[in-house]
């Protein structure tokens, strides 16, 4: 049986309007029966919406930090609302699977059903990227977008120590460059930005990262090293 895929269009929103689109959802899913434990939950979704919605209004000011801390917020928002349409997807097709309709069952939380495309190949990692540390705790990003890519998943190290051997991602290439052995998932956002905050000032970290698609994902970036204030 095919399988009915979930279509939010996050890329081609405006914060504003995911706000809006978050309270559509909420209103269909609440309540509705064909979802008994959405994942997340609709409650913890809404709380960061609301946030948002706050930092829209503070962004308005035109206040650079305002709008950085907005766009971080929206990233947040993005991926909560992609880890439901997983949810959502999921439970509607297992639903066809006893004779249920997915596509209805997919409109009854307010999402749309995405257009029937050929499958696309697994993206290419990302390339060219820069990582700056101007404000205490924070590091920009920034790479080259990448066909076929949905989101981005960003990496991070702090084991700097390690050198040499095999195992790991090198910078170079080298036996005897700098290894980076133990990585952590630290964001996942859908534009080729991203600062991450919270960080240990006086702090270096290695960071990388990688491309998902439809068709999975891609390998690593190239490793950058920033010095966070």
């Amino acid at each position: 049986m095919k399988t009915i895929r979930v279509s939010l269009g996050l890329s081609e929103l405006k914060p504003s309007e995911k706000v809006t689109l978050w309270e559509n959802i909420k209103g269909d899913m609440t309540s509705n029966t064909n979802f008994s434990t959405p994942n997340p939950a609709l409650a913890t979704i809404d709380a960061q919406v609301v946030i948002l919605g706050n930092d829209i209004i503070t962004a308005a000011s035109g206040n650079h930090s305002d709008i950085v801390a907005m766009h971080t917020q929206e990233d947040k928002v993005d991926m909560l609302l992609e880890q439901l349409a997983n949810y959502v997807e999921s439970t509607a097709n297992a639903a066809a699977l006893t004779g249920g309709d997915a596509a209805t069952i997919i409109a009854s939380a307010g999402m749309k059903v995405a257009a029937d495309h050929n499958a696309a190949p697994v993206p290419n990692a990302p390339t060219d990227l820069k990582g700056t540390s101007n404000v205490e705790g924070e590091m920009e990003l920034s790479w080259k977008n990448q066909k076929y890519a949905r989101a981005f998943i960003i990496e991070i190290s702090s084991d700097l120590t390690a050198t040499g051997g095999t195992t790991g991602t090198t910078t170079t290439g080298s036996a005897t460059a700098r290894v980076y052995v133990d990585w952590d998932i630290i964001d996942v956002c859908h534009k080729p930005k991203i600062v991450l905050t919270g960080l240990i000032s006086g702090t270096k970290y290695a960071v990388r990262v990688i491309s998902s698609g439809t068709a999975g994902k891609s390998a690593a970036s190239s490793v950058v090293v920033v010095k966070v204030l």
